[in-house]
């Protein structure tokens, strides 16, 4: 039976020999195939149907119901909806690829615009830190806006031999300044009494009185600090006071007392034996290569040591005008009088001006070379270390009263010893506080990491003359 058919005139006919590689013949009388050897497949549709795609709004052709015309048309509607669902599989990892990617370029555009940033503040500043700027090997940009650290500047660094671990900042490694040389590598030279003299780097409100007094009056150790004397002095003198201490004619308290005492040969003189000042950059110069400093310090959380300087300066006659109107710590911090990171300042030389990551690494490698450190929260540790090096050069003549001397001046009557409330963590005294102090916190915490690296060297043998 022949059914009419209605084609484009792009349709091929298809002859009656059928398709290439299909076995068989189809009856010209009915147009039924016989003996069909094979079903065809994908790759001999093109002899059944256009490649250009039929108009939709072609009625629907009678064509011959051939049973493998049906297949293929069965096979290429699966085929079509298998290409749907790989175009589907493949769509969803490349957007998410490239969802990555756009996060990815974000954060790196951020990176790499702090960078600049903070390389540009840091070329910036370089006219104010023309000293600090020798400690590093080439100068660097920081991470910024000085908040984010590595260890490097800035993760707590969990080795157990942080002594061994230089700071560094983006591939940079920091040395100590020059100007810090005549000071001893307290990890690598041994006190030595006959040549070191130790230099207590004095931080106001951390205990480092309480040190200076245990010093002199109980230890019996000569001491060049802060003094009331005439700045004028030719000639070096030693000096008993009353109650039995011995100082030099020098007042290491400010750089031009420091400035006489390097004339006066202070660091090299037999005579003295405990140097004290907060000046440290200008106190290193009074030693030289031979008498070397021995630099120790005591550390006190920056926002306790803030609250204490405010209590003590409202109670002390020499603040009495310009604390009158600051009648509580909030405004207190508020106001000009309050510090900013004193300790990373003194350290880098930078006593004005804005602080970089530069400055922050510079504070830290001094302390990892440089300094011997005792915490006021552990007292009891930091004295017991010290009294291993002090012993060394004490003249105390009564044991019993060098003991009862120290208990009393450490736990009970120390120095400037002033009773307040502390202030509460997350109050606005404290917030704004702690803005003031965010490079001090963090060298407070490598001050104390280091601490616990530094009992090490505190077998009593290391230290014996």
């Amino acid at each position: 039976m022949l059914v009419d058919v209605d084609l484009d005139e792009t349709t091929p006919i298809i002859s009656a020999d059928g398709p290439a590689g299909w076995s068989g013949h189809v009856d010209s009388a009915t147009s039924t195939p016989t003996t069909v050897s094979r079903r065809p497949t994908l790759r001999d549709k093109h002899y059944l149907f256009s490649t250009k795609r039929p108009r939709r709004n072609v009625a629907k052709r009678s064509i011959a119901t051939l049973p493998y015309l049906k297949s293929v048309q069965e096979e290429e509607e699966e085929t079509a909806w298998a290409d749907h669902d790989d175009c589907d599989l493949y769509r969803a990892p490349r957007l998410a690829f490239a969802l990555l990617l756009l996060i990815c370029s974000a954060g790196g555009y951020r990176s790499v615009n702090e960078l600049w940033i903070s390389r540009k503040v840091a070329s910036s500043t370089t006219t104010i830190t023309t000293h600090a700027d020798q400690g590093v090997t080439s100068f660097y940009g920081g991470f910024g806006i000085g908040e984010q650290r590595g260890s490097k500047l800035g993760e707590r660094n969990t080795t157990t031999n942080i002594e061994d671990v230089p700071t560094f900042l983006f591939g940079e490694t920091i040395v100590v300044p020059i100007q810090l040389s005549n000071l001893v590598n307290v990890f690598q030279e041994t006190f030595n009494p006959h040549q070191n003299k130790l230099f207590l780097w004095h931080i106001p409100r951390s205990g480092s009185t309480t040190i200076t007094r245990i010093a002199s009056f109980c230890l019996g150790l000569t001491l060049a600090g802060k003094s009331e004397v005439d700045s004028g002095n030719t000639e070096l003198r030693i000096i008993e006071g009353l109650d039995g201490i011995r100082f030099a004619n020098v007042d290491m308290s400010y750089p031009v007392g420091i400035q006489q005492a390097k004339m006066l040969n202070v660091g090299q003189s037999e005579e003295i034996d405990f140097i004290s000042s907060p000046y440290l950059w200008d106190s290193a110069g009074v030693f030289d290569d031979v008498y070397k400093g021995y630099m120790i310090a005591m550390f006190r959380h920056p926002i306790e040591r803030a609250a204490s300087l405010y209590y003590s300066m409202r109670t002390s006659p020499q603040y009495e005008e310009q604390m009158g109107s600051l009648t509580s710590i909030e405004q207190y911090a508020k106001s000009s009088l309050v510090e900013n990171n004193w300790m990373t300042r003194f350290l880098s030389n930078t006593l004005s001006g804005e602080l970089t990551p530069a400055h922050e690494a510079i504070a830290k490698e001094v302390l990892r070379a440089k300094c011997l450190v005792g915490l006021l929260r552990d007292k009891a540790e930091t004295m017991r270390r010290l009294n291993i090096i002090f012993n060394t050069k004490s003249y105390v003549r009564n044991r019993r009263r060098e003991e009862e001397c120290q208990d009393k001046l450490l736990f009970w009557d120390w120095p400037g010893k002033n009773r307040h409330d502390p202030v509460v963590q997350g109050s606005e005294a404290w917030n704004i506080l702690y803005k003031q102090n965010t490079f001090d916190l963090r060298l407070y915490d490598y001050a104390q990491q280091l601490f616990e690296a530094q009992g090490k060297l505190f077998i009593p043998s290391s230290f014996q003359q």
